[in-house]
């Protein structure tokens, strides 16, 4: 890991302009990426959470900016977000293998993942506004090629809640996305919302 300072890394880049948003800035609101993960670790949420080596099935011990505390193997471990692909609640599990699917020529080209949150995509907040405004559907590509399509939720300057879809047993499932992992975003214009079938994979 990059002994980067976090502060350095965080820095927010410029936004091209969508042409369907306004140039308004909005005030910043709660954090609730960091609200939403102290919930998890009240609650002791079974989670799942991707890197691009595998799935750790686990629950937060500790959130945090940068790392999360998760208990491993019965030891509480500190685990880097910048090694995070994606995170869901176990109970979405189902639904996770129904909807995920796969960009082949994006996977081929094993895109890394950055060292550093300075060297992060840089995934246009005003998309993301217009996208959760209008309720739209979109597609995330990220750099393991791994595809999910859905309505978004909320998001940070971390990550982008997706609603993905119901689950079977009923509510809607979701995936927390980390922006560092995400390659591009497909917005209805560019894209149809939902991977075929011939993506589709578990």
């Amino acid at each position: 890991m990059a002994a980067d300072d976090p502060k350095e890394q965080a820095k927010p880049t410029g936004d091209a302009v969508h042409p369907k948003q306004s140039k308004e800035r909005r005030k910043p609101g709660p954090d609730v990426g960091k609200l939403y993960m102290e919930k998890q670790a009240e609650e002791q949420t079974p989670m799942v959470f991707v890197t691009l080596d595998g799935s750790l099935q686990t629950t937060v011990v500790e959130p945090g900016k940068f790392r999360h505390t998760l208990l491993l193997d019965g030891e509480p471990t500190v685990v880097d977000k910048l090694a995070l692909q994606y995170h869901y609640k176990q109970v979405d599990a189902g639904a996770v293998a129904e909807k995920i699917g796969v960009d082949e020529s994006v996977q081929a080209k094993g895109e890394a993942m950055p060292a550093t949150y300075r060297e992060r995509h840089n995934l246009p907040n005003r998309d993301l506004w217009y996208a959760r405004k209008e309720r739209l559907a979109v597609r995330f590509t990220l750099r393991s090629g791994i595809v999910f399509a859905g309505m978004v939720e909320w998001f940070t300057d971390y990550e982008v809640k997706l609603d993905i879809g119901i689950r079977r047993e009923g509510g809607g499932a979701a995936v927390i996305l980390h922006r560092h992992a995400v390659l591009r975003l497909e917005l209805p214009e560019d894209v149809e919302a939902n991977p075929s079938s011939d993506e589709a994979s578990a």
